[in-house]
């Protein structure tokens, strides 16, 4: 760990210098004196300072105070790790980038990623949220550090926590050059020693290569002209040390191509270190000794000035101007020119020149047609669609500059969505004039997603696949606020504000689930995800509600889906509400109130459709029970599919258990066997030969939910609050106790996951929420792209794992009823 000298060490000339130069400088002091002195805030702040003294007296090498910042940073964030809860689990916190490089600036992101076994990662999620909170909550001292998780698997709308497989499968099937170059930097902060060994180890094989990738300089070559054409406005009298062809990206750039170009071969050029790297690539002789010195030289000189002007505010800013010669010592360009126009010839010599300008639509309607009939568009998305967003792009025409954002965005737009060459291109391009209706086509939404090229390839696939998800961010334009600033953890004081915040956060998870979802089909995930989001926005409205109207007896059964974390796309909330005690009028109000909150019309749709027909004697039962009047009625009056309902319950965040083992005790007697054989018979919908209901089908979800349900209560199987929540915990208890069940449970768990995976992408492939779909649908089409299937292949794949659980219900079913046929 690298030390600097102590704030006593400078004197008071020296002090008041620093005063001068910067005012983030005089404030910190004067909130450091506030400050608890082993706080977060305390440490962070007086490290600042140091660091700053140190760069404006020239007490320590600009490399010496980007090592100890870096070290100071670690520290914090193992400090954070152990405070949010995170010390006993499988995580590990990874860092990437300059932090990764241990060369972090003043005002620097810290880019992260988190990776857990699969086993702990929903806990890992829950601590990061509070690890978050603790480093980025801004007070009067400011936030500790801003971190950025977008370079995780997925970027923006993957998951935050990463399994080693999730890991493993990103990187090797769908991983770009970009990506390699970021890993060079992967360095383990804290947590799993273990985890981050092998994370790491996983990391490298994926940037460094042992063989000859022919296409991988291309790749660096483009990326180079990507990086100069979208990387910020230029402003006369200002020069930007790290976006400027010739700066600091463009040394960082080279210098990793190099190393993944030639580390798999080298393992001693497999380093974090800038300097290292340079130092090694010009002692093996892969460039010239003396351009690695000087790209070295200049590197450090340009993060001199960074920091810099960096200090003036601690604020993340890169161009440097005349005004501030007083703190930088230029009072004009030519030195820094100098250096630019030199490290832009080294760079070239591998990585291609680039035009800053050569980002834009073909000129002229004929051409750009021809150029969208290349990409793949139809004639009849060109004719219509195209025309209508040129028009509405055109809205906002403010000036040169806007309309060059506009062409830049659009192109680089149409070029992501060009590519998804097994997608629906033309359903994407619908989206994008949806979208950019809804924006109004503002140039501050284009430069906003130009400087988010991960974010514009994950949208650009989302509009392709998804009119339900394409609708959700044409609707809601300004959530994307939230995956450049990382969504807010914390409730807000105002009511009105916090319903939006909890309507925002539930289209949000959709978002970033279903994108999840559409890489890996794990349902099982998904529902966690949305599960576990329904619950925090159902906990905190009744904490809310329940406070204001000084009721504390409220309490929520889980019910259905929401019981087993099997929410998905677009689910309703079942459940019931319950109370220790009697209840009192202000607890029958406040449940009113709940459900009022949850399905009133809002920007964006209601927060949830419910269903409370769950409840002791249904409808017409009142709104809240008692748990002992539940247990009661469980034991003597609900009827035999009222208890097949009730085994999933689950109490959301309470300590009240459910006595699970009055809905079995009894049995079934033949009678009730009857009536659930009959309710089965009734519940069922043919499929016809050019219509499916997944969910209704001979064979389909709610069947195998059924029988499942139905023979836990035959078995009388003595369960615990906790036995049975989702299906497939129904499946595999009865496979515990009945040979019969074992035979079969396994494979009917395999279809029950198979047939949830088509429901959710149908879900997803429909503009509304479907219960039968045809053949002939367009959704169906969608669809069955999805999983790179003809409509005939799909339709066929469906029919046959429907018919394969209607065979295996057969053998099951205690009731005896046979659908192997046709149902009549």
């Amino acid at each position: 760990m690298v030390s600097l000298l102590g704030l006593a060490s400078y004197s008071p000339e020296q002090i008041e210098r620093a005063r001068n130069l910067s005012s983030a400088f005089a404030r910190y002091e004067q909130i450091l004196a506030k400050l608890p002195r082993e706080s977060l805030h305390s440490q962070r702040i007086e490290g600042w300072l140091k660091c700053v003294l140190a760069t404006y007296h020239n007490t320590a090498s600009t490399e010496a105070i980007c090592a100890s910042w870096s070290d100071l940073a670690d520290q914090l964030l193992q400090q954070a790790w152990l405070m949010a809860d995170l010390s006993d689990t499988s995580g590990v916190l990874l860092a990437l980038g300059k932090h990764g490089a241990r060369e972090l600036n003043l005002s620097s992101d810290i880019d992260l990623i988190i990776v857990s076994e699969p086993q702990d990662a929903h806990r890992v999620e829950r601590g990061i949220r509070k690890f978050q909170r603790l480093l980025q909550t801004s007070g009067d001292a400011g936030l500790c550090y801003r971190l950025d998780f977008d370079l995780r698997p997925g970027g923006k709308m993957g998951a935050l926590v990463t399994t080693p497989s999730q890991f493993q499968d990103h990187y090797w099937s769908q991983g770009e050059t970009w990506e390699r170059l970021a890993l060079v930097r992967a360095r383990a902060i804290v947590g799993s020693e273990a985890l981050g060994r092998q994370i790491l180890l996983d990391a490298h094989k994926f940037s460094y290569r042992k063989f000859l990738d022919f296409t991988l300089l291309e790749d660096l070559k483009a990326l180079r002209k990507k990086v100069h054409q979208l990387g910020f406005t230029r402003r006369t009298g200002e020069i930007h040390l790290k976006l400027e062809v010739g700066g600091i990206r463009d040394i960082e750039l080279f210098t990793h191509s190099l190393l993944i170009l030639n580390g798999g071969k080298l393992p001693e050029l497999q380093t974090q270190s800038t300097s290292a790297a340079l130092l090694k690539i010009g002692e093996r002789g892969i460039i010239p000794r003396v351009e690695a010195d000087e790209l070295l030289a200049t590197y450090w000189y340009y993060r001199h000035l960074e920091n810099l002007v960096q200090s003036i505010e601690d604020r993340q800013t890169h161009s440097i101007s005349v005004d501030l010669s007083q703190v930088t010592g230029h009072t004009d360009f030519r030195e820094i020119e100098t250096k630019l126009a030199r490290v832009d010839t080294i760079v070239s010599s591998l990585l291609g020149q680039v035009d800053a300008e050569g980002v834009s639509l073909p000129q002229g309607e004929s051409q750009q047609h021809l150029w969208l009939s290349e990409l793949g568009f139809s004639p009849q998305a060109i004719e219509s669609t195209w025309t209508s967003l040129m028009r509405a792009t055109a809205l906002s025409h403010k000036n040169d500059r806007d309309e060059r954002t506009r062409q830049q965005f659009l192109y680089i737009f149409l070029q992501a969505i060009g590519k998804q060459v097994h997608l629906d291109r033309d359903l994407g391009l619908a989206a994008l004039l949806e979208f950019v209706k809804a924006t109004r086509a503002k140039a501050t939404f284009f430069a906003m997603l130009l400087n988010s090229p991960r974010l514009i390839q994950d949208l650009a696939r989302l509009f392709c696949l998804s009119p339900y998800l394409g609708s959700i961010v044409s609707s809601r334009p300004e959530l994307l606020d939230h995956f450049i600033l990382q969504m807010d953890d914390i409730w807000n004081t105002d009511f009105e504000v916090m319903l939006q915040q909890m309507t925002e956060r539930k289209l949000l998870t959709e978002l970033w689930s279903a994108n999840q979802f559409l890489a890996d089909f794990d349902t099982k995930a998904l529902g966690a995800r949305v599960t576990s989001t329904a619950e925090s926005i159902c906990t905190e409205l009744l904490r809310r509600l329940s406070q204001d109207f000084d009721s504390s007896g409220v309490q929520i059964i889980a019910m259905g889906k929401w019981a087993g974390y099997e929410l998905g796309l677009r689910s309703d909330l079942d459940f019931i509400f319950i109370s220790k005690q009697s209840p009192r009028d202000v607890d029958f109000k406040v449940a009113r109130r709940f459900i009022s909150r949850l399905t009133d019309p809002a920007k964006g749709g209601s927060l949830y459709d419910v269903d409370l027909r769950l409840r002791p004697s249904g409808q017409s039962g009142p709104l809240l029970v008692t748990l002992e009047q539940l247990h009661d009625y469980w034991q003597t009056a609900a009827q035999p599919w009222e208890r097949q309902a009730y085994l999933r319950a689950r109490v959301v965040n309470s300590d009240l258990v459910l006595e699970k083992f009055r809905l079995t005790e009894r049995g079934l007697s033949g009678d009730e066997l009857e009536s659930l054989r009959a309710i089965r018979l009734k519940l069922l919908k043919p499929t016809t030969a050019d219509t499916i209901q997944v969910k209704y089908a001979p064979g389909g979800l709610l069947d195998i939910e059924f029988v499942t349900q139905t023979a836990i209560l035959h078995e009388r199987l003595a369960l615990t609050a906790a036995t049975v929540n989702s299906t497939c915990d129904g499946i595999a208890c009865l496979m515990q106790n009945s040979p019969q069940w074992k035979s079969h449970g396994a494979q009917l768990i395999q279809l029950y996951q198979e047939l949830r995976v088509v429901e959710q992408i149908l879900r997803l492939s429909a503009t509304r929420k479907i219960v039968e779909v045809k053949r002939s649908d367009p959704a169906f089409a969608n669809a069955a792209r999805l999983q790179t299937m003809t409509v005939d292949q799909y339709w066929i794949k469906i029919l046959g794992q429907l018919k394969a659980a209607r065979i295996l219900l057969d053998e099951l079913d205690p009731t005896g009823l046979k659908l192997a046929g046709p149902v009549t």
